[in-house]
This record gives C-alpha cells, structure tokens and sequence, in this order.
C-alpha cells in the first residue's frame, strides 16, 4: 500500500536542479562487476557532481526484486519488478527528489512508478540496449519521466511507445579509474579484460601466439586459452599501468557492435587503448591519436609490434587519449545537463546555473 509520503494530498516540492548540491538521489542497482561495474560508475559520479546519494545495491536486497517467476539475470529476458513493499522504508526516510533505476532491467511496476512520480522523478538507463530492448526495456521505458538508453538507434521505437527518451552520455568515472603505479606481476604486452564471445576470441587468440598476453574473464578455457581470473579495485588499475597495451572490442555478449563504454575507463585509468575500427567510435575519438585501431588480426599484430617498438609514440597516443577523456567524459560533467532534462520533463522551473 502507499501512503506516507506518496500522498497525493502534500505538494511536491520543485527541487533546484539547477544545484546538484542540493539534490537527494536514491540509486538502485546491481553491480555484476564488482566495484569495476558501470552501474556502480553512474552511482560514484552522481556522487561526484554533488548530489546527496544514498546507494540502494539490489545485489544486497534479493528480496526487493520480482521477476514474474523466472530466474534472475539482470534484465535480459525480462522486466525486474521492484518491490515497493520492500524499498518503501528507505525512500520514505530519504525522501528523495530522484530515484535512479539504473540499467539490469530495474523498474517499479507502472502503478506504483506513476505514484512514485507524484512526489519524485524517476530515472531509468539501459547499459545493454540493443540486445535487451524487445524482452525488457521496451516494457518499462514509458514509466519514467527520462529513461536514457546507451543505443541511440533505438530513440524513435521508445519514443513510439511513449517514453521520453534520449542517448545515454559516453563517460566515465575519473575519481575511480585513474592511474596508480605498476606491479611486477602485471607487467606485459597486452592485456585483456572480458568473457569469451564470437568477436573478441580471434583478436585474443592472434595476441596471444605472438605477445606476453594476461587474459582476465570467464569461459576463456572452452577456447584453450587460460583466464588469469578476474580484477577489481587498485588491482585492477595496476594491471591497466602495467600493461602496454589493453585490447577491447566493439561488441557484447549477444555479438551486437557497440561503442564500447570500457574504452573510457581504460583510457581513464591509464591505458593505451588498441581496438578494432568500428566507424561510430570516430563520433568519439581520433583514431591514431587518442587510441590504435586495427582492420585485420594481420594489422592488429602488426599495430602492437610497432607500438612495442618505437614507445614514445605509444607515450603520446597513451597521454592525448586520457587528456580526451578528462576533458570530455567524465560523468561529472554530464549530471547537470541530465537533471535539466528531467526538470524539463516534468515542468520543473529552472534556476539560473550556479
């Protein structure tokens, strides 16, 4: 039941979105990557442009989940239900002025959203769009006052469905990834971070026959190559400063070609970022000198040999790349501009920016 501080019978105060200092923001989400874990990033640079946070890690609060009966996968197959029964204590004392739902499929059922937005915005993002788009997040999208989808293609079907969507921002956590010293034990040529897939195994395998390869994610056995585990925390910013180079490729799980968020954390970190050319990321960065891009498993080879050999100008593409992403990207300077979409959105007065 809802009641409290839901009634439709107190009037809502307009925040000043304007003031990120002065907003409350309850986050809900799941970090399938441990503290590396996007989710986790947007939460962190919420916190970083100012806003008053309080961190709702479902992960933690498998009870306040509802999947319709199937098994919980973050999202993929379908809607996550969010509990009220279970969340409305906290919310209720934090009294927010924006709830997050961020990504994994994470949604108050329409009934309960359209209370909830009585007295508080509502937030939704999708990290995995396109692949969740048709079992999930084509479901929710319309419940929320903006819902921010990491795949733009996909902005006039949400929009034909009602919801107020826009591109979510390309950025990253600064104040997270960033470089720490090197480790003996990390030091190579090129390391790897990710679970085996049809499109990353070739460039990996093409490494690894020539290069002193450290490969870290799952189901890397299946292709007879052998996982060194999995990384977080200052570990995992070690290896990043260890390695010379740190091959990514552009797509998921479900093989769709994306530009891929991780670039940005890598480079972040510290990282000299090598990836196959994928005409979108140009909207992004410039190939060759923000990172190395490659065509072919014979030019990727031949890409790390070169930047193995002549370091200085690795140096150089390593030094403008993480200057680009300072400069553009970092989540930081991309709330101010979300929290005026949402003032927007819900008729909010906007107050001269501070």
């Amino acid at each position: 039941m809802l009641f409290g501080w839901l009634s439709p019978l107190r009037r809502r105060r307009a925040p000043d979105w304007s003031n990120p200092s002065e907003l409350r923001v309850f986050h809900i989400g799941g970090y399938w990557r441990g503290q590396n874990d996007a989710v986790r990033q947007v939460m962190l640079g919420l916190r970083g442009a100012g806003a008053l946070v309080h961190e709702y890690c479902t992960d933690e609060h498998p009870e306040a989940l509802d999947c319709d009966g199937r098994g919980w996968d973050r999202g993929t197959t379908g809607p996550v239900w969010l509990r009220w029964e279970a969340l409305k204590d906290e919310i209720e004392a934090f009294r927010p002025d924006l709830i997050v739902c961020d990504a994994g499929g994470l949604s108050f059922r329409p009934d309960v959203a359209r209370r909830l937005r009585r007295r508080t915005a509502l937030l939704g993002i999708a990290m995995s769009d396109p692949d969740v788009f048709a079992p999930t997040t084509r479901q929710i999208a319309a419940s929320f006052d903006l819902y921010l989808t990491n795949y733009r293609d996909l902005l006039p079907e949400y929009r034909a469905l009602g919801a107020n969507a826009a591109k979510l921002p390309f950025a990253t956590n600064a104040d997270y990834f960033h470089p720490v010293p090197a480790r003996p034990e990390y030091r190579c040529d090129v390391v790897v971070f990710g679970r085996a897939h049809r499109d990353r195994v070739a460039p990996v395998k093409a490494v690894a026959e020539v290069f002193d390869l450290h490969l870290y994610g799952e189901a890397w056995e299946a292709e007879g190559l052998k996982s060194r585990g999995t990384l977080e925390g200052e570990d995992l910013l070690s290896a990043l400063n260890s390695a010379k180079l740190a091959l990514v490729t552009h797509t998921t799980l479900f093989n769709t070609p994306v530009v891929k968020n991780v670039m940005l954390d890598f480079m972040a970190a510290g990282a000299l970022v090598v990836t196959n050319e994928f005409e979108p990321a140009r909207e992004y960065f410039d190939f060759g000198k923000d990172l190395i891009v490659f065509g072919s498993m014979a030019d990727l080879v031949d890409k790390v040999r070169y930047y193995l050999d002549h370091p200085d100008e690795a140096e150089a593409i390593r030094r403008t790349g993480r200057e680009r992403v300072l400069r553009e990207y970092d989540w930081k300077g991309f709330w101010p501009g979300i929290f005026r979409q949402i003032a927007q959105a819900r008729g909010d007065p906007l107050r001269p920016d501070r």
